[in-house]
């Protein structure tokens, strides 16, 4: 009888758990049911012209550091080879955006959030089509979202982290790092957040050193060797300097002459990274070695320095794009917004990549190989509804002006709102919509490198929310003292 009532009460404590947190799991459920319609109707996986290929082919050379393609995705890719289908790559990508949903509704609510306000904010990881789309690509953005994002949650996972959560934090940060380069700026940020809550020195010092080591682990490994962890970040601002460079104003030596672009101002691309794949064939013998890399970072900082009002104001336009939704910036940008639009049909070989915009597909094959043909496949129902579905529910933009209006709000209000949501609020603001811009600064606009800042942004304004509506709540003060008494 004993027996009996436990495994009674065992049941009746899940029915009771799946009741209370039933809104979403049947949003996740509807987010599995989405994934599964893009797995029919794009088989095996979305292929980015450039890309896809270039992390495919690094599986053949693994022990050899790419110029400007870092290793971390290829080591998921490594990791699911056995399986010899890309389906299996695009399989586990959704898996972990949905799961990464679930960890952000668990963190919202196991620090005191409402379950109806973090189920609100779980939403845009599972419904938008930026998320489903960039999860169906041989892409490494969705891997690093979701390393980029738990990196951040384990910190903020307990009012006052400790030793196990700064380690944790500090190991999947260095992963993220080690999957794209650009996250090295949050490194420091997640440092100085553990030294401003001052959870003492045995947290901060298992944070440095479970990033440290990895770090170190990389840097030996590529030696003095060119690679996307070392000074290759001058040739993705070239780019950017490329786009406003005056030369005839410019005082420039001889060498940094040669960089300058071919084109008029007023006939530029509108993307940056166009004046790096479409260099002119002088700069071919030398953009990858080190002399190449110091005059293309030379020119980059010189334009820069001598166009300060130019260089911000293409920054700022390009950053206003992740903030307002539509921003148009131009025919190329264009293009590559359609890139990351679910397609009625995969593209042809027929038509030129640059005027082609649609996704292409994988090869059936675990092989680092476009199935181009002739003629696309057709259309059909399931991928017309896709389509459409992925035009319209483009979210990002919205999530992010969000969290940055609310986060605002909750610092105006002052001690009105509890001081832990305000400096929770801000870290996440800073960490996620903070890092899309700083990517704008050094490199380009581009709808996926806003991905890593969309989960931290739904978290800043459930935060935010919560603090505003319930701002003289018991449930809120009494957190603040918890945080208070936990002490590492």
């Amino acid at each position: 009888m004993k027996r009996t009532a436990t495994l009674g009460e065992e049941r009746s404590h899940r029915m009771s758990l799946l009741r209370r947190h039933l809104p979403v799991v049947i949003l996740l459920a509807a987010g599995i049911a989405l994934r599964v319609a893009y797995l029919v109707a794009y088989q095996p996986a979305f292929w980015f012209h450039g890309d896809s290929g270039a992390y495919l082919v690094m599986l053949e050379q693994p022990l050899e550091p790419h110029p400007n393609r870092p290793l971390g995705y290829v080591l998921l890719l490594a990791a699911l080879a056995p399986t010899g289908t890309l389906a299996a790559v695009a399989i586990a990508q959704h898996l972990l955006s949905l799961l990464l949903a679930a960890g952000l509704y668990a963190l919202l609510v196991h620090r005191g959030v409402a379950r109806w306000l973090a189920t609100v904010a779980a939403v845009p990881l599972i419904f938008d089509s930026l998320v489903l789309t960039a999860g169906h690509y041989l892409l490494p953005d969705l891997l690093f979202m979701v390393l980029f994002a738990t990196a951040v949650g384990a910190l903020l996972w307990s009012p006052r982290p400790g030793l196990v959560a700064a380690i944790v934090s500090g190991a999947l940060i260095a992963a993220a790092w080690v999957t794209k380069p650009t996250a090295l700026p949050v490194v420091l940020l997640l440092a100085l957040y553990l030294v401003v809550r001052w959870v003492g020195w045995r947290p901060v010092a298992g944070y440095l050193v479970a990033f440290a080591v990895p770090y170190a682990m990389v840097l030996v490994w590529v030696g003095d060797r060119e690679s996307v962890y070392g000074a290759q970040s001058g040739t993705a601002l070239y780019g950017r300097a490329a786009m406003i460079a005056d030369c005839d104003r410019l005082e420039l030596t001889d060498e940094e002459r040669i960089a300058c672009p071919d084109q008029a101002l007023e006939e530029r691309w509108d993307r940056a990274d166009a004046f790096f794949w479409r260099r002119p064939e002088r700069l071919d013998d030398w953009v990858y070695t080190p002399e190449g890399v110091r005059i293309l970072t030379s020119f980059s900082t010189k334009v820069i320095a001598q166009q300060p009002g130019d260089y911000l104001a293409i920054v700022a336009k390009e950053s206003a794009a992740h903030f307002v939704p539509g921003l148009y910036l131009g025919p190329m940008n264009e293009c590559l917004r359609e890139r990351l639009v679910p397609p009625e049909q995969f593209r042809s070989v027929r038509i030129p990549v640059q005027d082609n915009c649609p996704p292409a597909q994988a090869s059936t094959g675990y092989h680092p190989q476009v199935n181009d043909p002739q003629v696309a496949p057709p259309a059909t129902g399931l991928t017309r509804a896709l389509h459409w579905y992925g035009t319209w529910t483009r979210g990002v933009p919205v999530v992010l002006s969000l969290a940055v209006l609310l986060t605002i709000a909750a610092l105006v209000t002052g001690r009105r709102v509890a001081g832990w949501i305000r400096l929770d609020a801000v870290l996440l603001v800073l960490a996620g919509p903070g890092l899309a811009v700083f990517t704008v600064a050094i490199g380009m606009y581009e709808p996926r490198y806003a991905l890593p800042a969309l989960p931290l942004a739904a978290a800043a304004a459930a935060l935010a929310a919560q603090g505003l509506i319930h701002r003289d709540s018991a449930s809120i003060q009494l957190t603040d003292n918890q945080a208070d008494k936990e002490q590492p």
